[in-house]
């Protein structure tokens, strides 16, 4: 181990291996390391890679020289196991990028930087042997300087002007200069994501009105659309402009969660349906469907628990109640 270096810096190249073992190895160090992707390599007789790992405080710096390939990740599907949640900070220094996530299409040109989730489906491809960055950053981490994480993916950064500038400084400066950092390498964390809010033009919204305001588009949401089985917290999250973890942490902060939410107005107007005479004909599993539960034993569970009975008996006591006021007459 050189001065300066760590137990969690690592390097390998496929100098030396035959061609079919550094292949797989390579493809086997990518999809356990980066995420768990599929590398599909284009010309397998020159095949030519190296990289090497760094660790800085609670992130992991990837210095990748790469064939021309393509790589895949089609989510969390089969990732158990595998690579840990992160989001991805993928810096071009050669060779242009060409990716598609989110339903977008885009290039990161060398120079530029652009954010990934290692947990949702992005491809990469690259024509030619190319050289990137790949700062890997917990998800937990990342949310200290961007808190909605999720709202910049996919949005190649200029690395070489405004305030994109100093943070691809700083990352060219770590290629060689963390071994003789005079600042541990966590505090050059710290200031990755000091420079990481500056680059991506994040700032804190208006505390209360923004955010109330956001919260209550959501909870509208809920109260017209809850009769769709298929809506859910992702759906609304795309729908109004947040990721599904910033929705999550909106309506915690108005003490209450999406499924709560969408159960209440489900159960609220299957009661309503229940006692409604005009339903009489139709059978709990139909009023059920149509509030948008396609379980009728979950629906009957989560009713028996928000109303103290059943809705069968609910029925029945709506129904007697009725006659009872149908039949009594003003003094």
């Amino acid at each position: 181990m050189q001065p300066g270096q760590t137990p969690d810096d690592a390097s390998w190249t496929s100098a030396g291996l035959k061609q079919a073992e550094a292949i797989r190895q390579w493809q086997d160090w990518a999809a356990n390391t980066i995420a768990p992707i599929d590398v599909a390599v284009y010309d397998m007789d020159a095949f030519a890679a190296r990289w090497s790992s760094h660790g800085v405080g609670q992130l992991r710096l990837l210095h990748l020289h790469a064939p021309a390939q393509r790589v895949v990740h089609c989510g969390t599907d089969g990732s158990s196991g595998r690579a840990a949640p992160t989001i991805q900070l993928v810096y071009a220094r050669k060779g242009a990028l060409k990716t598609k996530m989110a339903g977008k299409r885009f290039t990161v040109e060398p120079g530029q930087f652009v954010l990934l989730d290692n947990t949702r489906f992005y491809q990469m491809e690259m024509d030619e042997a190319h050289e990137c960055l790949d700062l890997m950053m917990p998800i937990s981490w990342i949310e200290k300087y961007l808190p909605d994480p999720g709202a910049l993916l996919a949005r190649p950064i200029a690395a070489s002007s405004g305030w994109g500038a100093p943070l691809g400084s700083l990352l060219e400066i770590m290629l060689s200069g963390l071994d003789t950092s005079p600042l541990p390498r966590s505090l050059i964390a710290e200031q990755v994501g000091a420079l990481l809010t500056l680059a991506t033009g994040f700032h804190e919204p208006a505390p209360s009105k923004h955010k109330g305001q956001l919260a209550r588009a959501i909870l509208r949401r809920i109260e017209s659309d809850f009769a769709d089985p298929e809506l859910t917290p992702e759906r609304v999250a795309q729908d109004v402009g947040i990721s599904k973890r910033y929705l999550q942490s909106l309506l915690a902060g108005s003490g209450t969660n999406f499924i709560a939410e969408l159960n209440a107005a489900r159960l609220d107007h299957a009661a309503d349906r229940l006692a409604d005479p005009r339903a009489a004909s139709l059978q709990i599993a139909e009023i059920a469907y149509q509030a948008g539960f396609l379980d009728p034993g979950y629906f009957t569970r989560l009713f028996r628990k928000r109303f103290g009975v059943g809705p069968k008996e609910w029925r029945i006591a709506e129904t007697a109640r009725r006659g009872q006021s149908g039949n009594s007459s003003p003094l």
